[in-house]
Formats: structure tokens, sequence, C-alpha cells
């Protein structure tokens, strides 16, 4: 298990490295951060001398080795940077320091970064909590109009993107009956599970209809079982036979899953996000590639790198735990 957890990671190391280092590059094509940060109506000097403080005026390859902090410092305006031989990178656990907040990126991130995380738990909650429930009345209820018509709406949810389904309920469930705020995040904790509600009940969506029809499928073919069947035939409550006996081994690649619908909720956090204005990671992200502030970019990318690979080595071990013959098959 040891071996494969090392694997694994070592594989996550490199896939984040990989993301991080094209975003790097691709960032600086997509124009001039200096002009964007400045406005239309900076001058060629105000221009020129930004960029020799950010060390924007340095070759790329410069540039992404001091950001990594394999080489000497190129930023003047870090406390680290002595003539070219200091050093101020991700190795010495520096993010930069913002063009448009003039503060240090850690803390931006770190002001925005619990708002993500409360709108991520709150979804994956939903998630299991109308998942889970949609697939075990579906399952029980099978070839009737309960199951037909679950099925219908997961196929939806499914089908029908963030983008779509957040204004939807937004004008709806909000604007016309008044029942969520419009958006926003509020002051003090219930206040922001309040407004949480909605934009995580959206983000849920997906994920939720996976659930339903995943369980759906697995408790179907467990009710089939011998063993199932023994326990009806032994006389055991049709309740105790489900919850005890079919349900616990349907829910084995629900658990699997939970892992691997991170990445989905990190990167729907983007757009739900920006539908309903929770200020969090994702419109942190938007307001970034518009200003073109490359220190807010790359720590977005990042730390959104690192939760979804953090989330699929998630799956990938408690896939290994539950099924020893991957772990055999990784050793061979």
């Amino acid at each position: 298990m040891t071996r494969y957890l090392v694997k694994r990671t070592l594989w996550a190391l490199f896939v984040l490295s990989t993301v991080v280092s094209a975003v790097f590059f691709l960032v600086h094509v997509a124009g001039d951060p200096a002009a964007v940060a400045l406005g239309p109506r900076a001058n060629a000097d105000a221009i020129r001398d930004f960029r020799r403080i950010k060390g924007l005026d340095q070759p790329q390859l410069a540039q992404f080795g001091s950001y990594l902090g394999v080489s000497p410092c190129v930023r003047r305006d870090s406390p680290d940077f002595h003539d070219g031989a200091g050093y101020c990178g991700l190795l010495q656990g520096s993010l930069g320091t913002s063009y448009t907040h003039r503060e240090d990126v850690a803390a931006v991130i770190g002001h925005r970064m619990p708002r993500t995380l409360l709108l991520g738990v709150m979804a994956m909650l939903f998630e299991l909590l109308f998942g889970v429930t949609a697939g075990i009345v579906a399952a029980l209820r099978r070839n009737t109009w309960a199951d037909t018509g679950l099925m219908v709406l997961t196929f939806a949810g499914i089908s029908v993107p963030t983008f779509v389904t957040g204004p939807i309920a937004l004008f709806v469930l909000a604007f016309l009956l008044g029942w969520f705020p419009m958006g926003g995040y509020g002051v003090g904790f219930w206040e922001h599970v309040r407004h949480g509600l909605l934009p995580s009940m959206i983000l849920a969506v997906g994920g939720a209809a996976t659930y339903a029809r995943i369980l759906r499928g697995e408790l179907v073919e467990t009710l089939r079982m011998d063993y199932v069947r023994t326990a009806h035939a032994k006389g055991l409550a049709p309740r105790t036979v489900v919850v005890r006996h079919a349900l616990r081994n349907a829910l084995i690649p629900i658990v699997t899953l939970l892992g691997l619908s991170l990445p989905g909720l990190v990167g729907g956090a983007i757009i739900t996000e920006k539908i309903f204005n929770w200020p969090g990671l994702g419109m942190l992200t938007i307001e970034a590639i518009n200003k073109l502030d490359v220190p807010i970019i790359m720590a977005t990318v990042l730390m959104f790198g690192v939760l979804v690979q953090l989330g699929n080595l998630l799956a990938d071990v408690t896939v290994a735990a539950l099924d020893p013959r991957i772990r055999v098959g990784e050793r061979g």
C-alpha cells in the first residue's frame, strides 16, 4: 500500500507541476500585465517602472525560475531581493504580491479560501443527501413512475450545465419566489450558510445526479444477490435487509466517487461563484484573469490543482483499500 501511495503521489506532483508550468507561460502570452494593471491612462515610464519592480522585464525562463524559487529573485518589491542574490519563490513559501490588491497573495487566498471550502462542503453534503436518497427510492421502486421520473431528472441534472441551471434558479427561487437571497455572502456564519444554500445546491446537481444513477444500478443488482434472498428467507424485516445488507455493499462505489467529485466541485465553483456573486476563489480567479494579475492567477491555479489532485489521490487510495487486486497489480 505504501508503494502504491508513493507512486500516486509522485504522479500527482508531476501533473500539478505540468499544469502550473503551462499556465505560467500561457498567461504571459495573453498580454502585458503591467499595462493591464496600471490601466489605459498609464504612461510609458510608469509601465516600464512597474515591469522593472515586478521583474517582468526579465526573460520568461528567469521569471519562471524565480517564481519556483530555484533561481535568484527578479522581483525588486520582494524583501528577499538582494541584488539578484536572494530567492523569493514557491520553495521559499512565497506566492508573491498581487498586482491589483497590493498585498501578499497568501493573505488574499487565505481570505477567500474558507468561502470556497464552505460552498464545496455544503455542495458535497447536498450531493450525498439528494443523490443517495434518489438512488435508493429509484431502486426500491424500480420500473415504476417514481423510478422513471427520478432517472429523467438525473439525466437532466447531468446534461444541463451550471451556467444554465444557476441563472434559472436565481431568477425563479430567489427573485420571483424570494426563498433564497439574491446572491452575496452575508455577515456572520449562519448568514454565510443561508446565502450559500442555493449556490451549493446548484453546484451539487451534477454530482447528486451521478450518485443517484450509480447507486440505483448497484442497489438493483445487490437486491438480486443470493445473500439478500437468504436474509429475506430468514424472516428479517425488509428495511433491515436493505439497510444492513444490500445498501452497505451498494454504497462502495459512492465512497470511491467522493474523491472524484472534488474536481467537479472545484471546477464548477468558478462559474457558480460568478453567477451568485459568491466572493470565493472562483470569483477571485475570474477577476485575476480579467486584470491579468499573474500572482493571483498562479496562486489560484495552484490551489485548485492541489485540491483536484488531493481528490484524485483520495479516490485512488480508497479504491486500492477496498480492492486489494489493484495493489497486487501495481506490484506486478
